[in-house]
């Protein structure tokens, strides 16, 4: 059995990773910002 302040130290990193945008989340935030909406929609349609 997993001892329980593994298994808590365990949930808490998986709960801050999911929250944490990955690569493609930030390159259609920072074209968005730089370029405006329609660039990122653009970016996003691929």
């Amino acid at each position: 059995m997993i001892p329980f302040d593994l298994a808590f130290l365990f949930v808490g990193v998986a709960f801050a990773l999911a929250l944490v945008p990955g690569p493609d989340n930030i390159f259609v935030l920072t074209q968005s910002a730089l370029h405006g909406r329609i660039a990122g929609l653009i970016v996003t349609m691929g």
